[in-house]
């Protein structure tokens, strides 16, 4: 693959392509904060169904996804077509948002073991199939639709956490405000994210119909099949992607336990005014506008790091809030520090695991790097935190029901939500931390990595020629 270094100096931003870009990561956005905000919730007190027993399903779910991103990541980097590498898997978009409303509609008067095999396999479907293909296609996808230039890909990633918080923010605020309203049954549920899934699923194919891969970037490349030993080699050579797997699991850990839900309902009293927290967000958004900026004096690593330090006090005054809205915010606001860089920021982090791949003589695997290090550890991050927060809830002594109204919670439950709301995520940030210390060092690195590689490529056309 061509090596492209700090083009973007010398083109423009080409704003059209971003804008279509973005479309999917809007509508997938939404989606996450559907699926992950409001199944368990929605298992617990409209199906009847234990928290342990939700925690398992999507345990053994995300665990089974785990195994589908490593094959999906073999199947990407395999992949030489019409369409591109990754974007013909990103249609993958329907799917999921189809499979969303399935699993909201699980029949209520069902027997307990029918609706655990419906919630199981819609669960699969969406994140085991259809997610996990159209991840693994991602980042291949994204450096071809914008040539393949690091420092664009970082403002790609940038400003698109200014659009992407924006646009899911719209489901962040009148969601809780619909299900109060809609969600008042396990019918209402199905209605409700039907409702949402429509235009988002529209919204989300923008990407996939308007966003070409660019031909050139693999003109000169040469599509040899790639084996096992490969993949291999990778996984044992190069030590950042253990890095960026931990610090990936860690931060997925938190934000899957999604209990904001539980706290809202039995310690603030009122899920309403749950979406005021996503308000809180816009206080960010000017620092995406600058990263670029921030980027030129500090690192990716650096700025995660940071936003992690400010994250761990959020979720300490988180400890002490209670039922105080004002604190709560402000707690949004520096959680939130750490949720931005390493959401939107991740993909220059995955371009410099492939450069190093290349740079030590190993098959650049992008879609199966990009799986290991990301996708795989995204899911078994996110099966480990549904599985601690449904676990964790039952020995607090958490009531479940299936009347849809909140029961009454003894004081060890409430002291366990408390502490999921900010005792917890607190330690898991601390281990985070440590991960994104040693992936630092890739840094350090880069530069003469990146010269390496280049004077690689111009040896090589001249050899060509």
């Amino acid at each position: 693959m061509p090596f492209t270094k700090h083009a973007a100096n010398k083109k423009k931003f080409p704003m059209g392509r971003f804008l279509a870009w973005k479309t999917s990561d809007i509508s997938a956005a939404g989606l996450n904060i559907i699926v992950t905000t409001y199944l368990t919730i929605y298992c617990t007190n409209y199906l009847g169904v234990s928290g342990t027993l939700v925690g398992t399903i999507l345990l053994i779910s995300n665990l089974i996804d785990a195994v589908t991103d490593l094959v999906a990541g073999f199947i990407i980097d395999n992949t030489h077509s019409k369409w591109g590498k990754g974007r013909p898997y990103e249609i993958g978009i329907v799917g999921m948002w189809i499979c969303t409303v399935l699993m909201f509609a699980t029949p209520a008067q069902a027997s307990q073991s029918v609706k655990v095999l419906w919630i199981f396999f819609m669960y699969t479907f969406i994140f085991g199939v259809f997610n996990t293909l159209r991840g693994a296609g991602s980042t291949a996808y994204l450096i071809r639709a914008f040539d393949n230039d690091r420092e664009l890909v970082g403002k790609v990633g940038s400003y698109g956490g200014i659009v992407t918080t924006l646009g899911s923010m719209v489901v962040s605020l009148t969601f809780p405000v619909a299900m109060g309203a809609i969600a008042t049954s396990a019918a209402g549920w199905t209605k409700l994210v039907a409702l949402y899934a429509l235009p988002l699923c529209v919204l989300g194919i923008g990407r996939f119909v308007f966003v070409k891969e660019n031909p050139q970037i693999d003109a000169d490349a040469r599509h040899e099949k790639v084996t096992l030993g490969d993949v291999i080699q990778v996984f044992t050579r190069n030590k950042y992607v253990w890095c960026y797997a931990g610090m990936t699991i860690l931060f997925n850990v938190i934000q899957n336990m999604t209990v904001q839900t539980y706290y809202f309902t039995y310690i603030v009293g009122n899920t309403d005014i749950l979406g005021i927290l996503s308000i809180m967000g816009i206080l960010l958004l000017p620092l995406m506008l600058l990263m670029p900026l921030i980027l030129k004096k500090f690192t990716v690593s650096q700025v995660i790091m940071g936003g992690a330090v400010l994250a761990m006090a959020g979720y300490g005054v988180n400890f002490f809030a209670g039922g105080n809205m004002s604190m709560l915010c402000a707690a949004s606001v520096l959680t939130a520090c750490v949720n931005l860089p390493v959401s939107y920021l991740c993909a220059v982090l995955l371009m410099d695991l492939f450069n190093y791949n290349e740079y030590k003589g190993l098959a650049r695997l992008e879609g199966t790097t990009n799986q290991l290090a990301h996708g795989v550890s995204v899911q078994i991050g996110q099966g480990i935190g549904g599985f601690l927060l449904g676990i964790l809830l039952d020995l607090g002594g958490f009531v479940a029901t299936q009347s849809g109204t909140a029961a009454a919670q003894p004081q060890s439950a409430i002291t366990m939500i408390r502490c999921l709301y900010s005792l917890v995520p607190m330690a898991l940030l601390a281990g985070l931390i440590v991960c994104v210390c040693l992936l630092g060092r890739l840094d350090k690195e880069m530069p003469v990595i990146e010269r390496t590689l280049a004077e690689r490529h111009a040896q090589s056309k001249q050899e060509a020629r």
